[in-house]
């Protein structure tokens, strides 16, 4: 899916902000400029862009909630966070607040490939941690096989990885 990475930081947070204030209860824009820190005139532009964009959705009493596509939209980049933090934290060493950030901020100009390849490569690192190995021989036979291996549960594209080259 593509629409996680036209989506800004912004409209991330957004997203993110509406998903954690509606496990409280109905949510209306003034508790999401609250919640970001926002005016309400800010909030309100932000919004209007999430709802033509039909992400999240307003009922009759000015409530927001995500939508279907809202909702896998959110997953994906959480995913795609989680795969971008782990790299800074474990790969790079960065404290976890400071990788958290960085995947945040980069996630929405990444496209899809760069996410698959980022998975697999993070996935390369752990098959081969503790192992004396040849790094770049190693990396090159690195192609997991979609008939033989499990769906990576960490890719935030079901298995996208596992169909690419082999």
């Amino acid at each position: 899916m593509t629409t996680s990475n036209k989506l800004s930081h912004t409209a991330t947070r957004y997203l993110q902000a509406i998903e954690t204030l509606s496990e409280q209860g109905p949510v209306k824009q003034i508790q999401v400029a609250k919640h970001l820190s926002v005016s309400p005139s800010t909030c309100f532009e932000a919004i209007l862009r999430l709802l033509k964009r039909e992400l999240i959705a307003e009922d009759e009493k000015k409530s927001l909630s995500l939508t279907p596509e809202g909702k896998e939209t959110l997953k994906i980049i959480q995913r795609n966070q989680y795969i971008f933090t782990s790299f800074f934290r474990d790969v790079l060493g960065r404290c976890c607040s400071e990788a958290e950030d960085i995947a945040a901020e980069i996630e929405p100009i990444l496209n899809l490939e760069t996410s698959v390849e980022m998975c697999r490569f993070t996935r390369f690192l752990e098959h081969i941690k503790g192992k004396k190995v040849d790094f770049w021989a190693e990396w090159e036979q690195f192609y997991p096989n979609p008939e033989k291996d499990k769906v990576c549960l960490k890719c935030a594209h079901r298995g996208h990885c596992l169909k690419k080259r082999q």
